[in-house]
């Protein structure tokens, strides 16, 4: 069992150019699956500061496994919601986030295959930390991961990317992997990150996956935030 314990202070004004609200959406395609989520981030000392942050994330979608027991493949629906209270530290163009909280899921298949360890609704804790290092004005690192109470459920990615200018946005490669017991996938691939238009920073990656039933091919993800 983890605990995380922060210490309650009085907050700042929250200046105009440190908001303190991150909106964000995205969508995630694959071989064998399409999924959406969204959800907020809150740091009411504001986002470039440290202090207790929230996470609310939702998200949803379909996909496509063989069953053994069965012999056919199986269409799966899961819907998910964690909320997610945690503290930031900011500090010299590192940021690392680290939250603890509920999670709740639900998941149907058809045709009915009862051989699957996850089919109906559950409720757990998760564990998640985001980071995002800027050691210069050109370079980024970002690395987050999350894991789960419900069939130890989890999933890593790690990125590296430059830029040419302040102004341009970050391109370089990633690594990204998910699992629970009975499954794993692995990604390699690019991204294009804080690509901004207007007041929306725009994200996207695309590359090659594998996974433990022997099948691979194209993912896509697209993402957008907005700071409030």
């Amino acid at each position: 069992m983890i605990f995380l314990c922060t210490v309650a202070a009085r907050a700042e004004p929250v200046a105009p150019d440190n908001p303190s609200f991150l909106l964000f959406a995205g969508s995630d395609i694959w071989r064998d699956g399409a999924f959406l989520d969204g959800g907020f981030l809150w740091t009411p000392a504001g986002l470039d500061s440290s202090g207790f942050t929230f996470k609310l994330l939702l998200a949803g979608g379909r996909y496509v496994y063989p069953s053994s027991g069965l012999g056919v493949d199986v269409d799966g629906t899961l819907v998910s919601a964690s909320a997610l209270p945690g503290a930031r530290m900011s500090h010299d163009g590192l940021t690392i986030d680290v939250f603890i909280g509920p999670i709740v899921q639900d998941y149907r298949l058809t045709p009915y295959d009862p051989g699957s360890l996850l089919h109906g609704s559950y409720a757990g804790a998760q564990l998640a930390s985001d980071v995002w290092y800027q050691p210069d004005p050109a370079t980024m690192i970002a690395f987050d991961a999350s894991v789960a109470s419900i069939s130890l459920i989890g999933a890593a990615r790690a990125a590296v990317g430059w830029r040419s200018s302040p102004e341009s946005f970050f391109v370089g490669p990633e690594v990204q992997a998910f699992w629970c017991i009975d499954y794993q996938q692995l990604r390699f691939g690019a991204h294009v990150t804080s690509f901004r238009i207007d007041a929306l920073d725009w994200s996207a990656a695309a590359g090659w996956e594998f996974e433990s039933f022997r099948r691979e091919g194209v993912y896509l993800r697209v993402g957008v935030s907005r700071r409030l």
